[in-house]
């Protein structure tokens, strides 16, 4: 008799521990899962930061970066970023948001000078080639920023209708490089 119970007993914590050991893996997966999606990147919330995901990812597509590549320049680059922000925010704007044709010279040597600053670094991280290309990328990327703002001005005046090639209202180019504009959506 005896023998029974604990058979029973055996059998009643075999099933407890199977259950513990389910709803143990289950818990897991599911703060597992959580945590997954609490790391998935979110939308930029404003404009600058919107034109800077942009940025970043025709450079990398257009550079063809390795991951090694990638882990040496994009540190550097964002300091030169960083750099040209404060530069440009530091020069003083008339009431029109204008700089007079001085300030606008000025502005230029400095940029220039911050240019020539950072060229042996991204050489370092990329080599000459790319170098060479990623200047003329910055302005490859301002005219296809600038064509993309003028396109969505003139789909603004049109009430949203008829955007580049019979497109809606959104249709316009994306980073990515489909030679078109800035790429697929």
């Amino acid at each position: 008799m005896k023998n029974i119970f604990t058979n029973r007993k055996l059998k009643t914590m075999k099933t407890i521990t199977k259950t513990s050991m389910y709803l143990f893996v289950l818990l897991m997966m599911s703060l597992t899962a959580t945590k997954i999606m609490a790391q998935t990147p979110q939308q930029p919330t404003d404009k600058g930061e919107r034109i800077e995901q942009l940025r970043i990812a025709f450079i990398s597509h257009e550079l063809n970066l390795s991951p090694q590549e990638g882990q040496r320049f994009w540190p550097v680059y964002n300091q030169y970023r960083n750099d040209l922000k404060t530069m440009h925010q530091n020069f003083k704007m008339n009431p029109n948001g204008q700089m007079d044709a001085n300030q606008q010279l000025d502005f230029e040597q400095k940029k220039l000078d911050l240019k020539k600053k950072y060229k042996n670094e991204f050489e370092g991280a990329l080599g000459k080639d790319k170098v060479n290309q990623l200047y003329n990328l910055e302005h490859k990327f301002q005219e296809k920023l600038k064509d993309l703002r003028e396109q969505r001005q003139q789909q603004k005046g049109n009430g949203g209708q008829g955007g580049q090639n019979g497109q809606g209202g959104n249709g316009g180019p994306r980073p990515g490089g489909n030679g078109r504009g800035f790429g697929p959506r």
